[in-house]
């Protein structure tokens, strides 16, 4: 079957889902198996939950998917009972699935029997934020099942470190089972100390989690209020509802030809110039990002003022009125693109359309969450108070349908079907009910109730967005405080190697004895290298909590035995590499190229073999000697190599002559290389290569904590080319 050119662009610009999951295990009374009762208890618990988290996230606006939760059960019976659980999509917008875990840590403090369990597309979400300080025995292959949210705590099961812990930790070998797992920790309550993670784990994700908590100083950081100007249906709409605005950029973002038809006439939102109107619109800081950064064109029906640069009230207006334009295509856009869904949803039940008053069982519903304390005392008519209605509503809406089509909710923990979005996100979305919704608005509309919403927006101001603007110092500095274990000493070097005048000093010196040190002191294995930490005497990434260090290395020692011991002198080693060995004659740290013979007796002493026979050597010797003069007989091999002058006060003199230049070639060709100037050299000219971005060499003088700075000089030379260019 041939595919639809529509079909072939969609598969084309498909992307992998960005979302989170999200579970709540209650405790269970195991003696009484009534599975009705276990219902009721968690519907209960649940509503408790949505007034509980309601007044924290009644004002914020959502980029792709709300938080929610429901009633479920594992398809596989781990665990055998009911939970609470939820998915949603976060988009491009991080901070989302922070601010969710953000809820269930608040949930998990006010709800001390829940234990909650989470993790995104990547993985595990907390291990994934403090990669750089988990234990070492944690891994992927065991880490499955182990870590939980807890009284407002990051709990992680430990594997068991003697016979006595095989008793009372479950999962001794094998995979740990989640109802293992949740019996374990309920059984170390209230204390549970040993499954804590360590506080500097525990700091890290609260310092992340911080970031995004309203109750901060920085608590509305993620939304930004720009001012527009734009149509004065399209503002009741965004004014009445604000959660609108991700949708209607997230439309103009990802537009097709299909959608821009609807912009070609905008009969929705027309604009015209004696009904638009100046004001604030609250955006997230991902979606304003997409808009301002999308080149438009203005569509026919739009008559944008003129850009004229040299008055900064004309470049404001056309600013204002660019961004509300963009705005209202993607309103139009939205609408027009659930115009096939609007019959499917008129027969749905919904929150505006539907009868709460003649429905004897809501009205009991209402008095059921009166006595459970729901309202949290809240005066009838508040802004709280009607947030929090409108939220029971749907919840009942919910109940009901289920109720309705004996739904029962199975999903899968360990492999949740992210393409069957309709059932995994359902009640998250915010998708649903658009064209509705903005009709229902749109019925509502008047000047009066207009003036009403500007009314209350009258004292916001709008943000700057500075925050868009990044110099590669700030990014710098950005990039280094991730580093987690070594940001203090990288950002010293960073400070130290930047300088206030804004020149870039290297320590040489630092690089060389560094690089030393890491081949003197590092060791590998099949997990990559393990980096010498001079301040602590010990392995970067090892941890006082190893289980068994020496197990590692047992193949190794049984091997040795077997075999004989193996020696490696380190010191002779280096010595060789800096031209210093013992049965060279005394000079300078170098390698001069007649020196095959001293190269052989090298090798034949590090091979630590005394019985080396006469002939073996002359053949070595002769190979090593063949090697040199083909090396030598290229002459961009041997001129690719910097070489220490045999008269090094001679540089800085300038003498007259061509005899003295001659005379100076032929000491450079037979010059000994200097191995540090070369290693030096080289090291210089692959960060160079890498251009500012992730590289072998960038990664290595991380470890030491040397910050290389930019090519400021060549990116200068570049800019005054290109000032004097466009001068001309």
């Amino acid at each position: 079957m041939e595919d639809t050119l529509q079909e072939v662009f969609k598969g084309t610009a498909s992307k992998d889902i960005d979302y989170i999951q999200y579970a709540i295990f209650l405790p269970v009374n195991n003696s009484n198996n009534d599975e009705e009762a276990l219902l009721t208890y968690l519907k209960d618990t649940l509503d408790m939950i949505n007034s509980l988290i309601q007044p924290i996230m009644k004002d914020y606006i959502w980029q792709k998917d709300k938080f929610h939760l429901s009633i479920a059960y594992e398809q596989t019976k781990d665990p055998p009972y009911p939970f609470l659980f939820g998915a949603s999509r976060f988009g491009d917008c991080i901070n989302d699935e922070w601010f969710i875990v953000y809820l269930l840590q608040y949930i998990s403090k006010h709800i001390p029997d829940s234990i909650i369990s989470l993790s995104d597309n990547d993985g595990d979400v907390l291990l994934i934020e403090a990669a750089l300080e988990l234990p070492s025995w944690l891994d992927p292959s065991n880490s499955q099942n182990r870590v939980y949210l807890m009284n407002g705590q990051v709990h992680i099961i430990p594997l068991p470190t003697s016979p006595a812990d095989i008793l009372t930790m479950p999962a001794s070998s094998g995979k740990l089972t989640r109802q293992q797992a949740i019996r374990h920790l309920r059984l170390q309550q209230p204390s549970s100390k040993h499954t804590l993670f360590s506080p500097a784990i525990q700091h890290i994700i609260s310092e992340r989690l911080e970031q995004v908590s309203p109750h901060a100083s920085n608590g509305k950081f993620e939304m930004h209020c720009a001012r527009c100007i734009l149509p004065k249906k399209a503002a009741f709409v965004l004014l009445s509802e604000p959660q609108l605005i991700t949708l209607a950029i997230e439309a103009f973002y990802y537009r097709d030809p299909s959608a821009m038809k609807a912009c070609a006439s905008m009969k929705i939102f027309s604009p015209r110039e004696d009904e638009d109107i100046d004001t604030i619109l609250t955006f997230t800081k991902t979606t304003y990002a997409q808009t301002v950064s999308q080149k438009f064109y203005a569509p026919k029906p739009f008559r944008l003022p003129s850009n004229n640069a040299s008055r900064k009230e004309d470049r404001e207006k056309y600013k204002y009125a660019e961004l509300g334009m963009k705005v209202t295509c993607g309103l139009e856009m939205l609408y027009y693109q659930h115009a096939s869904s609007s019959l499917a949803e008129t027969d749905m039940e919904d929150v505006d359309h539907y009868d709460f008053d003649k429905d004897a069982k809501y009205q009991a519903y209402l008095q059921h969450l009166n006595n459970l304390g729901y309202f949290r005392s809240e005066k009838k008519g508040s802004q709280l108070y009607k947030s929090l209605e409108r939220q029971s509503k749907e919840q009942y809406l919910s109940y009901r349908k289920q109720s309705a089509l004996h739904y029962k909710r199975l999903i899968s923990l360990d492999d949740l079907d992210v393409e069957d979005e309709e059932v995994t996100f359902d009640g998250a979305r915010l998708d649903t009910h658009v064209r509705q919704t903005i009709d229902n608005l749109l019925s509502h509309y008047s000047e009066e109730a207009l003036q009403q919403l500007l009314y209350a927006k009258r004292n916001k101001n709008e943000d700057s967005d500075d925050w868009m603007n990044v110099d590669p110092q700030q990014l710098e500095e950005i990039l280094m405080k991730r580093m987690g274990l070594q940001q203090k000493q990288l950002m010293s070097d960073l400070a130290k190697d930047m300088g206030m005048d804004g020149s870039a000093g290297v320590d040489l010196e630092a690089i060389m004895s560094n690089l030393e040190d890491f081949v003197e002191h590092t060791k590998s294995g099949i997990e990559g290298v393990e980096v010498f930490d001079k301040n602590n005497s010990n392995f970067s990434n090892g941890d006082d909590d190893n289980v068994d260090d020496d197990s590692d290395y047992s193949d190794y020692e049984e091997f040795e035995e077997d075999m004989g011991a193996l020696s490696f002198d380190v010191d002779k080693f280096m010595s060789i590499l800096k031209g210093t060995s013992s049965l060279e004659s005394e000079g300078p740290e170098t390698i001069t190229p007649g020196s095959s013979q001293n190269d052989g007796c090298r090798i034949a002493e590090i091979t630590g073999d005394d019985d080396v026979k006469d002939e073996e050597e002359k053949n070595l010797a002769q190979v090593m000697e063949d090697m040199d003069q083909e090396i030598y007989s290229h002459d961009k091999i041997g001129q690719s190599f910097v070489k220490t002058p045999k008269n090094p006060e001679r540089f800085g003199e300038v003498e007259d002559g061509s005899e003295s230049e001659d005379d100076e070639d032929e000491e450079n060709v037979n010059a000994p290389v200097d191995i540090e100037l070369n290693l030096v050299k080289n090291v210089l000219e692959s960060f160079k290569s890498q251009q500012g971005l992730p590289g072998p060499v960038g990664t290595m003088l991380n470890q030491f904590g040397i910050v290389l700075p930019g090519d400021i000089e060549e990116n200068d030379e570049q800019e005054n080319e290109g000032g004097s260019n466009s001068n001309q």
